[in-house]
């Protein structure tokens, strides 16, 4: 992910993440990153089960779907070729597309998990190289949604011992900034992995 933030979170922090964004009214909630047409809107439910999650905001537009011969698949561009794998990975049939995340105003989610072996993180943001180039409403959309997950989580890992919540149970091969929503964050402090 080009700009994201990375949470703990259950379905009640997930809900209550929703709820800020306007789902349903404002947002919608669609299966990453094939689109198909007539365009699928998935349930609440449905997207927390979902692997990859692309949130539209009705006033930002649609994302714009790549098809096969379509320009963002042509060039020499680093774009292009991803666009490219993903094509040929993915094989999307013939009332389908998939994402271009260089011109959409949509936000890519991954759900957290919470099972009863513990928290994976979950991330939202942007796929865009520049989310400037999209607009400067989807920008400040973007950053709006991650600052909400900063204002509501808790820091509890970072790239040092000082940005780590040391009495917690969280694991984490990387170096990002991870927070913990409020419902998640109890359940860290009561003893459950966090990985």
């Amino acid at each position: 992910m080009v700009t994201a933030i990375h949470f703990y979170a259950t379905a009640v922090d997930h809900a209550r993440l929703l709820d800020h964004l306007g789902e349903p009214d404002a947002v919608t909630l669609h299966p990453w990153p094939v689109v198909a047409s007539p365009t699928v809107t998935l349930s609440r439910e449905a997207a927390m089960k979902s692997g990859q999650v692309l949130i539209a905001d009705r006033s930002l537009g649609p994302p714009v779907v790549i098809r096969e011969g379509s320009d963002a698949m042509s060039g020499r561009t680093r774009s292009a070729l991803f666009n490219r794998l993903n094509w040929d990975r993915l094989a999307p049939g013939a009332t389908e597309g998939i994402v271009d995340s260089n011109a959409s105003p949509v936000l890519y989610w991954e759900p957290a998990t919470c099972t009863a072996e513990g928290l994976t993180i979950g991330s939202i943001g942007s796929q865009a190289d520049s989310m400037r180039a999209v607009s400067a409403d989807f920008e400040r959309w973007v950053n709006r949604t991650l600052a909400w997950v900063r204002r509501n989580g808790t820091q509890v890992w970072g790239l040092t011992a000082a940005h780590r919540r040391t009495d917690l149970d969280v694991l984490l091969p990387t170096v990002s900034s991870v927070y913990a929503l409020p419902e998640a964050l109890l359940l860290l402090e009561a003893g459950t992995p966090g990985r």
